[in-house]
């Protein structure tokens, strides 16, 4: 005789952490070609977020809120965020022009030597003898905490031109910080440290535009931090590790945000005549 199965002897109960027995089941085959890790704007006048005739139109969203394209999430600028810096790489990007781009830098230079080889041309940028021009660029891989400094998601924020002096503020602000240990005063790691990011309106004499604003917050150092550490320590070693740059959704980045060229001319004093471009 066929006995029938009480399926709620086999499923899991409504209690979600009951699901912890089964933790990424379903995602076994999933590498790091497989996923886009997204990079973290601050949105501008003409984001297409904000823009109602665009189909990624957010009638939340206002200039200057952070946003993430790929999971949608809306924070607000003058609120802020809550991020660990769990690694820094520099980069020095090259590009094709837009209309001719495939959306993603050509090459991802890691030596400054690059930068030797290329001249200023008349739009600003630092162009090669190929024609292609070079930004450099600040990376920081972060993870997004909830206000009782949860894991939310992970996500990039590049730092270049005016916001350049903001990466190298954050990194002179993480290697300065000092706790004391068994052997003495030490610093601890990046992915240790949490920092709230907000934004604020910038300006010189012929435009302005949103930048960041960044301010240390707290240390993971308490025993109800323990699981959020393990996880920025995980993800900390796996961006190590891994291609990381192979997931970025740079073509995002680059067809939604603002030509760099046009705020570095402004800034010595040249006129430009389209605002469609933002600083970061």
């Amino acid at each position: 005789m066929n006995q029938v199965v009480n399926k709620k002897d086999k499923l899991p109960s409504s209690d979600l952490s009951s699901l912890e027995q089964y933790a990424d089941q379903g995602n076994e085959f999933v590498t790091a070609r497989d996923t886009k890790l997204p990079i973290l704007k601050i949105l501008y006048a003409n984001s297409p977020v904000l823009d109602e005739s665009d189909g990624k139109f957010n009638d939340k969203a206002r200039q200057g809120d952070i946003y993430n394209e790929i999971t949608g999430s809306l924070y607000k600028g003058k609120e802020g965020i809550y991020v660990v810096p769990c690694l820094y790489i520099n980069t020095f990007n090259e590009w094709k022009d837009r209309g001719d781009s495939p959306g993603r830098p050509i090459a991802i230079h890691k030596d400054y030597e690059i930068m030797r080889q290329t001249s200023r041309a008349d739009d600003g940028k630092d162009r090669l003898s190929n024609g292609n021009y070079v930004e450099d660029t600040g990376n920081h891989f972060v993870y997004i905490l909830d206000k009782d400094f949860n894991p939310l998601e992970t996500a990039l924020i590049t730092m270049k031109s005016t916001q350049k002096k903001k990466s190298k503020l954050w990194n002179s602000m993480l290697q300065s910080r000092r706790i004391k240990g068994s052997k003495g005063f030490f610093c601890p790691p990046s992915w240790s440290q949490v920092y709230k990011l907000t934004t604020t309106k910038e300006s010189n004499s012929q435009n302005s535009w949103y930048g960041w604003v960044i301010e240390f917050q707290k240390m993971l150092d308490t025993k109800e931090n323990l699981n959020t550490l393990e996880v920025m320590n995980a993800f900390y070693a796996s961006a190590k590790k891994s291609d990381i740059f192979g997931t970025v959704a740079f073509e995002d980045d680059n067809k939604n945000q603002k030509d760099s060229s046009s705020i570095d001319k402004e800034i010595s004093g040249e006129k430009v005549e389209s605002d469609s471009d933002v600083p970061f």
